[in-house]
């Protein structure tokens, strides 16, 4: 049994999560103090504007973050194993096989250098010992999974051949290839069609159902959230501001950046209304407001709120935040 606060038992547990990055500027505190966890089976959506620090936590997860400049502290527990204290050979043992990702820039992620087929081939070869006849055969397979058409000439074909799309489904094809046990999916469907998106989300629903693999979606669409997930981690500055079941976070947001981001959200029933916005932009990571990172954009700010920064409250029904609101109210509820 984990010792997780909400009693999972977990397939993955990041617990007090810090990343740092040391520039001419000074230190930029990307992650600060994040706790997740993830069951197997489960969809967990992470949600949070650009700079929220959803990317910086995945690839913490992936062991991806150079150091220098990047330095990472905390605990990532992956099946009982912390993966920052393991041996650079056993974490690539674990990289691409019982964990993938799907990037949010294949331009930048794919080898420019290697063919599209060869490069899905790779993992196949390096973790499940597979022939390369038996390995071509997997890779094309793949490439109809995605919905690649001419999936014998795109496998040979070079990634500055493809469309952005082509190339996000080449990234998908190769994350999903050793069928991992942690799929993470940074805005994976950003750059393809509404017919293809909801492919690719059915390809990893289908991959949940069979293998009982955990994904964790990070993504800016509420949409897709709505339809994925299970539970919502919500990020802003570098912080988890609130996690919540889906339905109680839709029905019941209880922070006020979330409450905002939901509101946000256009629907055919605002004919004629203004979009909602929330006010003022996320604060530089050079030079973060006293007290909660919100505060300077919150509605409902208060003295207490620019002092000191709230600690993450564990509420029932899984449910947490982080907000001196809700803390007042509940020791309201405690008198």
């Amino acid at each position: 049994m984990s010792d997780d606060p909400l009693g999972y038992d977990d397939l993955l547990r990041i617990e007090n999560l810090n990343v740092e990055f040391r520039t001419t500027e000074g230190v930029f505190r990307a992650v600060r103090d994040v706790s997740i966890s993830i069951r197997s089976g489960e969809t967990l959506g992470i949600v949070g504007e650009s700079g929220s620090g959803k990317s910086v936590t995945a690839l913490s997860i992936m062991n991806l973050i150079p150091n220098p400049p990047g330095e990472v502290t905390g605990e990532i527990f992956f099946n009982g194993l912390d993966l920052l204290k393991l041996p650079v050979k056993e974490v690539q043992k674990v990289r691409g096989n019982e964990i993938s990702m799907i990037f949010q820039e294949p331009m930048t992620s794919l080898n420019p250098i290697h063919t599209c087929g060869k490069q899905i081939m790779e993992p196949l070869l390096l973790h499940k010992g597979y022939t390369k006849k038996a390995a071509k055969a997997r890779a094309l397979e793949l490439l109809k999974m995605v919905g690649i058409p001419l999936p014998e000439q795109r496998f040979k074909e070079y990634p500055h051949q493809l469309s952005g799309g082509m190339r996000q489904r080449i990234m998908i094809a190769m994350a999903l290839a050793c069928r991992p046990k942690l799929l993470l999916a940074d805005e994976p469907t950003t750059a393809l069609d509404v017919t293809i998106q909801a492919q690719i989300l059915e390809l990893m629903k289908d991959l949940r159902k069979e293998i009982d693999s955990a994904i964790i979606m990070i993504t800016h669409d509420l949409g897709i959230i709505s339809e994925m997930c299970d539970r919502v981690v919500v990020m802003y500055a570098g912080q988890v501001v609130e996690s919540s079941p889906l339905k109680d976070l839709l029905r019941e947001p209880l922070h006020p950046y979330t409450e905002g981001l939901l509101k946000s959200i256009p629907t055919i029933t605002r004919e004629k209304q203004r979009l909602h916005t929330i006010e003022g932009t996320v604060p530089s990571p050079f030079d973060m407001p006293p007290g909660c990172s919100f505060q300077p954009r919150c509605q409902y700010s208060t003295a207490i709120c620019s002092e000191k920064i709230p600690d993450l409250i564990h509420l029932p029904d899984e449910r947490a935040v982080r907000c001196w609101r809700q803390a007042k109210d509940l020791s309201k509820q405690g008198q």
